[in-house]
């Protein structure tokens, strides 16, 4: 849960996040499966009083195989993700069209009357009474310029950024994505594979059961912006200080579990988390901007008021659930 920006707004989700609380398995149990080479790593920033607590998740964790591959899809349904979601509304009666990109909303005079859509050179329009965006950080903010809606000229990222280094046989490929993290002042440390450097980076050279990476996520500030002709993002003075004293934390980790500082490289620094273009507000619906048509809502990360530095994936269902009472 990370709600402090909006309840700085006077918007209360406890109610929400109760709801989802009881709907969603959430646990720290993975903790027992936890192999040698986190468990080293936890053990060397305990010792440096850097309070490394399990990261709550989601899911069935007696299920894990310890396959390394949470972030690509977890092949054993430990993890808990939104298909459950899904089958739910299929269920009740819903249908899901897969493979379409949405383009842009149907606009009239004061409502929409669908969406506009592309499947590889097939075009189609999806009339709806009601539309809920939900196209994340990146997508959202491009489809309402498509619809000539303006946006905050703002984003954030969640910056993300890894030290690695060799240490052979580390294994940390097979462990859990992000077991445990530690807080300091706007940012988190985690181990996490990064395969995206591990498959692009140069660096990453190395036989990925040899890697022991360390992430640094940030909460950056809102200077970018993104639409319908692409991203713009740009890290601030105070965003390069704290992936440094991150890094420099990271350092100190790997040298204390064996690996010398001159072998430590850097993967790629990637989008975490984008959001924040058309945030909520304090008026009395926070979750529909007046800018938007009155059958129009958003229910993704867009919403966010600033950067969160963490998952936000509770965070976004509260709100999607308080959207859906608003509709």
């Amino acid at each position: 849960r990370a709600d402090e920006g909006l309840k700085a707004l006077g918007i209360d989700l406890d109610g929400e996040f109760a709801e989802l609380a009881a709907e969603i398995p959430v646990t720290t149990d993975h903790s027992r499966r936890w192999g040698a080479g986190v468990r080293r790593l936890a053990e060397a920033f305990a010792a440096l009083g850097l309070d490394p607590e399990p990261t709550p998740k989601f899911g069935d964790y007696s299920r894990c195989r310890r396959c390394g591959r949470c972030v690509l899809g977890c092949p054993a349904g430990a993890k808990w993700d939104a298909r459950r979601l899904l089958d739910e509304a299929r269920a009740k009666g819903a249908k899901v069209r897969t493979g379409w990109t949405v383009d842009s909303l149907v606009t009239g005079t004061r409502r929409v009357a669908g969406v506009r859509a592309r499947r590889g050179l097939r075009h189609a329009v999806f009339e709806a009474d009601v539309v809920v965006l939900a196209a994340g950080g990146f997508g959202t903010p491009a489809i309402l310029e498509r619809s000539g809606i303006s946006c905050d000229s703002r984003l954030f990222v969640d910056p993300v950024l890894c030290v690695a280094a060799r240490l052979d046989g580390a294994r940390l490929d097979r462990e859990i994505s992000m077991p445990f993290i530690i807080r300091r002042d706007g940012y988190i440390i985690s181990p996490y594979m990064d395969w995206l450097s591990f498959f692009f980076h140069p660096a990453w050279r190395f036989p990925a059961c040899d890697i022991v990476p360390l992430m640094i996520k940030i909460a950056d500030e809102d200077k970018g912006k993104v639409g319908a002709g692409g991203i713009e993002k740009s890290l601030t003075e105070r965003d390069r200080r704290r992936l440094a004293e991150g890094a420099g934390i990271c350092g100190d980790i790997l040298e204390r579990i064996g690996a010398p500082r001159k072998s430590h490289f850097l993967g790629m620094i990637n989008a975490g988390h984008p959001g924040g273009a058309l945030p909520a507000g304090s008026g009395p619906e926070p979750f529909h901007d007046r800018r938007l048509p009155p059958n129009v809502w958003v229910a993704d990360a867009s919403l966010i008021p600033s950067a969160l530095g963490l998952p936000p994936m509770l965070t976004v269902m509260a709100m999607a659930k308080r959207v859906a009472r608003s509709l």
